[in-house]
């Protein structure tokens, strides 16, 4: 009897989480043709469309409801309920460019240790 049961719930979380997630990534997808994700020389980083896509869809499941209820509340017209997989697109979207930005960040300051990346960062902000 446990089986149906241990089945429904794999559906309902898939269900629940793995469509935000996935229109999240399909955002950032999306954005691939725009800025895709290359090394220094120009070929294609796997590994960094792998994390932005994840970071996107991560972007996806945390955002996405705050995004539909603010829009709710303040959008009713919009009736954003009942389009929010579009929602989750445009909220996913935005974690494909700031995890970009992290990663150039990061890779500008290869060589140097903690404490130098720490001293940059007060100095940016």
């Amino acid at each position: 009897m446990s089986e149906p049961t241990s089945s429904f719930a794999g559906i309902a979380f898939f269900k629940f989480y793995g469509l935000k997630v996935g229109f999240g990534m399909i955002g950032a997808a999306l954005l691939y043709f725009v800025l895709p994700p290359v090394k220094k020389d120009g070929t294609f980083d796997r590994r960094e469309f792998v994390a932005r896509l994840a970071v996107a869809g991560l972007f996806s499941t945390v955002f996405g409801d705050w995004a539909v209820a603010i829009l709710m509340e303040y959008f009713p017209r919009l009736h954003a309920d009942g389009h929010a997989g579009a929602v989750f697109l445009l909220v996913g979207a935005p974690g494909w460019w700031i995890s970009r930005a992290v990663a150039l960040w990061f890779q500008n300051r290869r060589d140097k240790d903690i404490a130098a990346m720490i001293n940059d960062a007060k100095d940016t902000i």
